[in-house]
């Protein structure tokens, strides 16, 4: 076979068997508690200070989400996350990836300093790769400002996303 058919096959499977666990994850009820946990009377009775009840310990816990880089860009190009949710950012493309906000070459929109100032991000709260990472290789950011937050990969400027926080 050739080997960009196969390629553009295992792309394709990628994308399908990654659709599949994203649409399983939004399809769960908002209210179900986490790693099949239960609460027992005594345990609300705890958690709610004395107070008869259910605690809903799922509801404010914080999510990963995925986001590949194909030689076509970024996929999904749109997502939607919670303040205190964590993007992980794979590169599954043929060249090098180095996520950074917005705009290029700058990097400025989400943290208000430019590449020269938050580089190396030693804290990781910049949303900026800081450095080009190859293929096979991954990169997470977890949003903790609402807004719309455009991104772009360095490496390649033509190829870009945005992330809204809520």
């Amino acid at each position: 076979m050739n080997k960009n058919l196969i390629i553009g096959l295992v792309v394709v499977l990628v994308v399908l068997i990654g659709g599949y666990f994203l649409w399983q994850g939004m399809s769960q009820p908002a209210n179900m508690l986490d790693n099949n946990q239960t609460t027992t009377p005594a345990a609300n009775e705890e958690q709610n200070g004395g107070l008869e009840g259910t605690v809903d310990v799922g509801a404010n816990t914080a999510k990963t989400h995925e986001v590949t880089l194909t030689d076509s860009g970024f996929s999904p190009a749109d997502l939607k996350v919670k303040a205190g949710d964590t993007v992980t950012f794979k590169n599954q493309s043929s060249g090098p990836m180095w996520v950074a906000s917005a705009s290029h070459p700058t990097h400025t929109v989400y943290s208000g300093t430019s590449l020269q100032q938050h580089c190396p991000d030693s804290d990781n709260s910049d949303f900026d790769q800081c450095t080009a990472s190859g293929s096979g290789s991954s990169w997470s950011f977890t949003f903790t400002k609402t807004g719309s937050w455009g991104y772009h990969n360095h490496s390649k400027a033509g190829q870009f996303g945005k992330i809204t926080v809520e």
